[in-house]
């Protein structure tokens, strides 16, 4: 018997529903309910019922923050949602934490049975593949014929040319759905990263286990055909007929994938990410959606694994701004001369934390990624070092480098270790003695700037160098000028000072050493692109 549990606010709809169904001849019995989503955490711990049928609309908590609840302790119950034609929307919502399906009330007696039968199968069917994971591993060799696999994958590359009879004859004969009227491509890809000491043979093993966990969830709902392509992603070509609602029928094909990934997750040693491509109105475009499916997939790296990933929602991220903006470019700049290797790495945290908040497309994220890279190697030319001395392991390709990647938490570790090396090499060469002297001088800018007089000359007297040999040994060593080093630590001076809610641009300008203040104004736009007053504007 499986055991069931009501959670309504409505006595006498509860004590209804208890009686509307012959419960023990369907193999369910009622275990407990509940008034509310709060009363129902209270007791499913105790109950452990199979599945869970609960109302939308509850005081104190309701339906989506109970299933919210139920999802985040890793509770396994099924979810039947009861809605309102008004409250539809969120029945839609509730797909996405995992809900088994939604059904209107007043309740259908017909339609809640065939609910309970279905998840019942899908349980028993969870069941079972606990049980053959041992006998999947006797059965490696793919089950589907050859023959039927290579058309696919064909089908799939957009190589299949005419569309003859006996074209369709041979897809008939190989089992191929041919009389949808609309099809598209799901493509799911085993998260290897997780599993980096798997070797050709356990692939193969777990890509057919997975295979026949999608086929056994999907078959009872959708008409469909499977295959490998040449990458080793799983890939499902699923038809629909016009007969079937679209918005429908999609809803069922999310739910049905997020069991496909639900049950991989808790039930094997891995995780799974899938790619869902769009809808075409023939066979024969199929290549099409499967291109779509792949690139969502690819959307990996930016928003992560163990995810279903919509072609729609990544064709709608498009370019993002001010992800790796000029002030991000001279803030790097600054603090690599300034050898702050705390500030570098704290930034280029705070950028890829943006992207993360960012719906950005997987080749946005390369773009910002080289970018980043490039000002690291800009640093490198500038002070003269060595591109082989400073990039580790020898990657001079940058581009190739970064694309191999598995995700935007491996890039931005990368990267953050090249910044790391570099500034480890800086300190290092900054023990000899010109060293020192560059410290002195940035120690007597740093003690001095609010100085409107303070001048090269000035600065080598007080440090008894020659004026000539002190230029240059700060040039070559930091790749800028004395003056160019002094007008960037005030202008920064400059905006830390506005950014604590100095608004007085007269009274900033006189605290980090102009006395000019229209001349400040030129200074701080050139290094920020934004005049002082914009840039206050801005920040308010």
């Amino acid at each position: 018997m499986l055991k069931i549990m009501i959670v309504d606010d409505e006595f006498y709809f509860r004590e209804a529903l208890k009686i509307s169904l012959p419960w023990a001849e369907l193999g369910f019995e009622i275990c407990g309910e509940a008034k509310n989503g709060r009363d129902a955490l209270e007791k499913v711990g105790a109950l452990s019922p199979h599945i869970i049928i609960v109302d939308i609309n509850m005081p104190i908590m309701d339906g989506l923050e109970f299933v919210q609840n139920i999802k985040e302790r890793n509770i396994n119950s099924k979810i039947i949602i009861l809605t309102g034609h008004s409250e539809f929307n969120y029945a839609k919502q509730a797909v996405q934490m995992g809900v088994h399906n939604y059904i209107l009330k007043p309740v259908n007696e017909e339609e809640l049975t065939k609910t309970l039968l279905d998840i019942k199968n899908v349980i028993e069917k969870e069941t079972d593949i606990k049980i053959e994971i041992d006998s999947l591993k006797r059965q490696v060799k793919d089950s589907m014929p050859m023959l039927k696999d290579k058309f696919l994958n064909e089908l799939l590359q957009g190589r299949i040319i005419g569309r003859g009879k006996e074209l369709l004859k041979k897809m008939e004969y190989l089992n191929i759905n041919i009389y949808s009227e609309y099809y598209l491509v799901v493509t799911i890809e085993l998260d290897y990263e997780e599993n980096p000491d798997w070797n050709q043979e356990d692939k193969q093993l777990w890509n057919f286990a997975v295979s026949n966990i999608s086929n056994e969830i999907l078959e009872e709902q959708f008409v469909f055909d499977i295959c490998s392509d040449i990458e080793d992603r799983i890939c499902i070509i699923i038809g629909r007929n016009s007969m079937e609602d679209y918005n429908y029928f999609n809803f069922h094909l999310e739910n049905s994938l997020e069991l496909v990934r639900t049950a991989i997750h808790n039930h094997l040693s891995f995780t799974i990410t899938i790619g869902v491509g769009s809808e075409k109105n023939e066979l024969f475009d199929i290549s099409s959606s499967y291109k779509e499916s792949i690139i969502a997939l690819k959307n990996k790296i930016a928003v992560g694994k163990n995810k279903i990933i919509l072609y729609g929602s990544v064709e709608d991220s498009g370019i993002k701004g001010n992800l790796f903006t000029g002030e991000h470019r001279s803030q790097l700049l600054l603090n690599m001369r300034i050898v702050d290797e705390k500030e570098v790495q704290k930034l280029i945290k705070q950028i890829f934390m943006n992207m993360r908040g960012e719906n950005i497309h997987h080749e946005i994220l390369f773009v910002v990624c080289i970018e980043i890279v490039a000002v690291c190697l800009e640093f490198i030319v500038e002070v003269g070092l060595s591109f082989k001395d400073v990039l580790p392991n020898g990657h001079f390709n940058i581009i190739e480098e970064i694309q191999s990647k598995k995700s935007i938490d491996e890039m931005e570790s990368w990267i953050k270790e090249i910044f790391k090396h570099t500034m480890g090499i800086i300190k290092k060469n900054k023990s000899s003695k010109a060293s020192k002297l560059i410290e002195e001088v940035k120690k007597y800018i740093n003690d001095n700037y609010h100085n409107d007089e303070l001048s090269v000359d000035e600065i080598a007297k007080s440090l008894f160098v020659n004026y000539a040999h002190l230029c240059f040994v700060f040039k070559r060593d930091t790749g800028a000028t004395i003056n160019e080093y002094l007008t960037e630590f005030r202008i920064k001076k400059a905006k830390e000072l506005f950014d604590i809610g100095n608004t007085l641009i007269l009274d900033v300008a006189r605290r980090v050493g102009y006395a000019d203040a229209n001349y400040f104004g030129k200074c701080f736009k050139k290094h920020y692109g934004l005049a002082p007053s914009k840039y206050i504007d801005n920040i308010s």
